[in-house]
Formats: C-alpha cells, sequence, structure tokens
C-alpha cells in the first residue's frame, strides 16, 4: 500500500509478516479480493484507506491464515457438526435484530456474539478456555466505534457481548455486503450478489467450527441471521443448508430504504471524498429490489413450508408472542422457559433505550412516492 492505494501482493504480504503464519488455504477468495480492491481503489475515494478498508482486509486476510493453523493446531474442530435452526433474511431495519435477539435467547438456540464475530480465534497469549482478553478488546472497540460514530448507536444497535450477523465473518470471504454499506463501490456491491457464494459460506461454517470448538462442544442449534443473505450470499446460504427454515422479515420498503442508506452515510461521509448521498438512494433501491425479487423466484421453487413470514408490524405490537410463533414454526420447544427467556430478553432490549433514529427520503433523493412504485411487485404480495 503506497500513496493511498491498496495492494492485494502487499496485503497479502503484511498479513504473512504480521501472523508469522503462510499457509491462507484454498485461493478461491483471490478474486473477490481482488475485485473489492479494484474498486475501491477507483471509486471509494477514501480520505485514509490504509487506515479504514485497508485494516478491515488486512485484519481479515490475517483471520484466514490463523483459521487454517487452528485447523492444524486442533484437528478435532473440523468434526463439530454445525446445526442451523433457521436463518433470518429480511431487509435490514425490518425488525430484523429484535427477532434475531429473542429466537437466540431461546435455552436450546444460541448465536453467535460479537466479540466472536471480531476475533473469532484465540490471542497469542490466551489461556485455553478464558476468551476474556477477546472480549476486552471488543469492548474497546465498541467505545472506538461509537466516538467515531456517535450516531451509530441510534441506527443500530452495537454491543461487544450481544449477539451479532454472521456478515463479519464473511467479510474474512471478500463476499460480503459490509463493504458497499461502508464506503461507495458500487461495481463491487453489484457484482458480488451475482456470484457464487458457495465458498464463502463453506468458509463461514469453518469459522463456526472453530467458534464452537472453543464453547467446548456446545450443541445448542445456531440462529443465523444478516440482510446479506438477500443481498447476495442466498445461493450460498443454501448450498451449504439446504433445507434451513428461513424467517422472512417484511416491513413497507418506504420505512426501510431511507434507514438503512442514513446508516451508510453515518460510515462513509467522514471517510470519502466520493460519497454522493444521492448516488446512494438509487444504488440501494437497485440493490434491495434485486434482493427482493430474486428471492421471490426462489421461493417459488421451495417447499412452502421453508419460509416463515414474520411482519414488522407483528413484531412491534406483540414481539414474544411473534418470536414464539417462529419458534413452533421452526418445529422448537415453546413452553414456560421459552417465555420467560423472551420476555427477559425484551426487557434487556427495549427500543426506547436508545437514542432515537434520524432522518429524511429527501436527503438520499428518495420519495415515498417513487419507493412505492419500484416496489410495488413486493407490497402487493405482503401488505
Amino acid at each position: 500500500m503506497s500513496g493511498g492505494t491498496l495492494s492485494v501482493d502487499v496485503l497479502l504480504g503484511n498479513a504473512r509478516q504480521a501472523t508469522g503464519l503462510e499457509d491462507f488455504g484454498d485461493d478461491w477468495f483471490l478474486a473477490p479480493l481482488g475485485r473489492l480492491v479494484e474498486e475501491t481503489n477507483a471509486h471509494a475515494g477514501l480520505i485514509a484507506p490504509d487506515a479504514g478498508a485497508g485494516q478491515r482486509i488486512q485484519f481479515a486476510l490475517m483471520d484466514r491464515l490463523g483459521l487454517m493453523q487452528y485447523f492444524k493446531d486442533h484437528p478435532e474442530a473440523a468434526e463439530e457438526k454445525i446445526e442451523p435452526a433457521c436463518a433470518i433474511v429480511g431487509l435490514p431495519r425490518t425488525g430484523s435484530t429484535v427477532t434475531h435477539r429473542l429466537l437466540a435467547s431461546a435455552p436450546d438456540l444460541t448465536s453467535l456474539y460479537w466479540w466472536e464475530t471480531c476475533f473469532p480465534l484465540p490471542f497469542p497469549d490466551e489461556k485455553a478456555g478464558d476468551p476474556s482478553p477477546r472480549i476486552n478488546m471488543a469492548h474497546q472497540v465498541v467505545d472506538q466505534l461509537l466516538t467515531e460514530w456517535p450516531d451509530f448507536e441510534s441506527i443500530d444497535p452495537i454491543e461487544a457481548e450481544a449477539v451479532a450477523e454472521e456478515v463479519i465473518l464473511l467479510d474474512r470471504t471478500f463476499l460480503s455486503t459490509t463493504y458497499d454499506s461502508m464506503m461507495p463501490v458500487p461495481g463491487y456491491g453489484l457484482w458480488q450478489a451475482e456470484q457464487d457464494h458457495a465458498p464463502a459460506y463453506r468458509d463461514l461454517i469453518r469459522f463456526m467450527q472453530v467458534v464452537q470448538h472453543q464453547r467446548g462442544g456446545e450443541r445448542q442449534k445456531w440462529v443465523l441471521k444478516t440482510p446479506h443473505h438477500l443481498l447476495g450470499g442466498m445461493n450460498g446460504l443454501l448450498s451449504v443448508f439446504p433445507d434451513i427454515k428461513l424467517v422472512m422479515t417484511h416491513r413497507d420498503v418506504g420505512q426501510v430504504l431511507p434507514s438503512y442508506c442514513s446508516m451508510c452515510a453515518s460510515l462513509s461521509v467522514g471517510a470519502s471524498t466520493t460519497y454522493d448521498p444521492l448516488k446512494q438512494g438509487q444504488y440501494w433501491t437497485d440493490r434491495f429490489r434485486d434482493g427482493l425479487k430474486r428471492f421471490e423466484e426462489l421461493r417459488a421453487t421451495l417447499p412452502s413450508e421453508q419460509v416463515i413470514d414474520v411482519r414488522y408490524q407483528d413484531t412491534v405490537s406483540d414481539p414474544v408472542r411473534t418470536a414464539r410463533d417462529v419458534l413452533g414454526a421452526i418445529g422448537l420447544s415453546n413452553g414456560d422457559a421459552e417465555q420467560q427467556a423472551l420476555e427477559a430478553c425484551m426487557a434487556a432490549n427495549a427500543r426506547e433505550n436508545r437514542p432515537k433514529h434520524k432522518y429524511t427520503a429527501e436527503q438520499f433523493g428518495l420519495t415515498a412516492e417513487q419507493i412505492a412504485e419500484d416496489f410495488a411487485f413486493y407490497h402487493d404480495r405482503y401488505f
């Protein structure tokens, strides 16, 4: 990396030097990495590429090296069986986060924690069975993020020890919606949505095997959740878990799209000289519309019981009852223990505990009328 330009070769070399490791495993990831670096250099306009995208990519490469080494040091981890209960696959800002937290709180279910997605591999001096150094570091990272993006807490909750999206692990594959959410790289985002994501999801399973192995062989079923499934990764998800229950969270896109643009703006506006809110509004219109249309086409080929619809108004009006309905639909226990766990989860995650998210559609060149027209195919079916 020199002169504010990222270099794949330099990034790979730096990762090897930082870890003292050489083996990246299957090099399939070089194609998406190359496309990401190319688009970042050409279009992201990053003020400090080495500190932003470059650092994120650097750490991702270091973790790929560490992943290979972990299986060499702990070959038994490859025997860990990852059993998903369901994947929440709706658009962002559709009540998917509270649905995720509720389901993951059920006694028979679990999910990744934010600190695990940021630091899935033990630190070099970490004692076996004691991940507290990583948890402490995750708290520091959260504090730093909220200092850099003070309005982010009002948009999406970030907590070191709360459940988190597996897309953060998919960042290590370089096929991830995180990258076009945090910087203006539309060519990359549209490209990644059309790729075969099966290799990325196979890598995701390997990271989850490492996490489960460190948990001491815990055998709860997993709740997956990320809008990335809808916005590019669905073919990969179904390639590794063909029968997984898909929990599709629904909300009027007029309430969703401007909110997501506002989140992306908070990540981009201070880091990029090419960020344009009007272009971003059109870009995410295209990405959301394409993702929903692909899902509708896919849904027609799946067994009807494989997709579970959850509407935002039901999540808001009676979140515990809605979560219990989902538990029943995925065939899990739904008794007093689940009721108590869900109620405790809601008490700890009340929306009024966080600041109000402020934005307007007009900031991003969006209007309610145009959104309604662009997404009529979706609204007509579900609302």
